[in-house]
């Protein structure tokens, strides 16, 4: 399992029981038993940064255009801020 760097951990539970995650992971018990199932998330299976920037432009684009469907404007600016392009 990975560690916190705080050392904290919270208690996270799926269909297979309750497990410790650590605390500044945003990622919950399904993951986490991943993680200590399989060989992942090694350097080698990392998304490439081209994919990444592709998919901040997704989402900037998206918010823009779904405030006229309905999308709170201060939601989507803030998406539009996170997407840093």
């Amino acid at each position: 399992m990975a560690t916190s760097k705080s050392g904290e951990i919270r208690v996270e539970s799926d269909t297979f029981g309750q497990l410790n995650v650590p605390a500044d992971k945003y990622y919950g018990a399904q993951t986490a038993r991943s993680m200590q199932n399989f060989k992942i998330g090694g350097p080698e299976e990392r998304m490439p940064l081209p994919v990444i920037h592709a998919f901040g432009y997704l989402k900037k684009a998206a918010a823009i255009v779904n405030q006229d469907f309905g999308l709170d404007s201060k939601i989507a600016k803030a998406i539009v801020q996170a997407a840093g392009f």
